[in-house]
């Protein structure tokens, strides 16, 4: 029988895509040269590199302190820092949303920059759309931009209700997130799947950086 191989983890090529306006518990925030990860739990940043509470001599965070530190990761194309959003359970956060017109109401400007994050299929953590692309291309991933205004990320989420298979949309007010799940058929022969079937996920998080159209 032959075995196929998942392509190793090459190193980060790009720093964190955006710096986001809010967080959820469950989101981490990793030093990827020192190996280093907090966790945010009940609204603190919990040292979690060894999967528990305990305080590893790196400190508790605040959600100001990690959001500047995320933001100077961005400024400085700084590829060491990640963060890592929460993936949603079964059921996807906030309201359920089914066509463009309750995309259309919802309170979101038309200039407030989202940053979109996909499933990996090798790890099945999320991560930025861009860094998922350099993966196969790097040099056509540098054309992937950072964030994008609501009104792209609102059609993109038009295209998963209309155009996939057993689609869900939804829109989290608390923290500013807007998530996507469907299926489709698995078309990467590097890894084959029984059934032939993936589930894909993409969360749309808020985002102070300057947004690309």
């Amino acid at each position: 029988m032959t075995t196929m191989s998942v392509p190793a983890a090459r190193p980060a090529v790009f720093p964190p895509p955006s710096t986001p306006v809010l967080f959820a518990d469950g989101d981490r925030y990793e030093w990827r040269h020192t190996g280093d990860v907090w966790t945010r739990t009940g609204g603190q940043w919990v040292p979690s590199a060894l999967d528990d509470g305990r305080d590893d001599g790196t400190g508790w965070w605040s959600d100001a302190e990690v959001r500047a530190s995320l933001n100077r990761a961005v400024v400085h194309w700084d590829v060491r820092h990640r963060f890592v959003p929460v993936a949603p359970g079964r059921i996807l956060p906030g309201t359920a949303l089914h066509s463009r017109i309750d995309l259309a109401h919802l309170p979101v400007g038309d200039f407030q920059p989202f940053a979109q994050y996909v499933r990996s299929a090798r790890t099945g953590e999320l991560v930025p759309l861009r860094d998922l692309i350099a993966e196969r291309n790097e040099d056509f991933a540098y054309d992937v931009p950072q964030s994008v205004t609501f009104p792209k990320a609102a059609d993109l989420l038009d295209t998963v209700l209309t155009e996939q298979a057993r689609p869900e949309v939804s829109y989290d007010a608390t923290t500013g997130r807007l998530y996507a799940r469907y299926e489709r058929l698995d078309m990467d022969w590097e890894v084959p799947r029984l059934p032939p079937v993936v589930e894909c996920l993409h969360v749309f998080v808020l985002s102070t950086a300057p947004a690309e159209a």
